[in-house]
């Protein structure tokens, strides 16, 4: 999924499963398992097609993992080392009105 910005750094990558033909795939969003008021943020995709011209993939929902830009920066903190992380989150929200509720979740 393109971040907002179109920052390629912040792009997110969404692995499916192997699935059936006839079968939804149901993945959590990246960044952890996030949830909502609406509980686990997920990302749906079917498997359609047919077993003589093979398997295809329909466009995938992956709405509830469309996270703003700042969401997802905070997301890749979990990668820096506990230092570099505690002084990148003080900075990203340094200022609340930034937030919103996917950057707190």
């Amino acid at each position: 999924i393109p971040s907002h910005s179109g920052n390629p750094n912040l792009t997110i990558l969404i692995e499916w499963p192997k699935t059936n033909i006839g079968e939804r795939a149901e993945v959590n969003c990246p960044c952890g398992n996030a949830t909502s008021d609406e509980g686990s943020l997920i990302a749906t995709r079917y498997c359609g097609g047919d077993f003589t011209n093979g398997g295809q993939w329909e466009t995938p929902n992956a709405a509830a993992c469309n996270f703003s830009d700042l969401a997802r920066e905070i997301c890749q903190l979990a990668e820096l080392e506990t230092e570099a992380r505690v002084q990148q989150l003080d900075e990203f929200t340094e200022n609340s009105d930034n937030l919103g509720s996917t950057e707190v979740i």
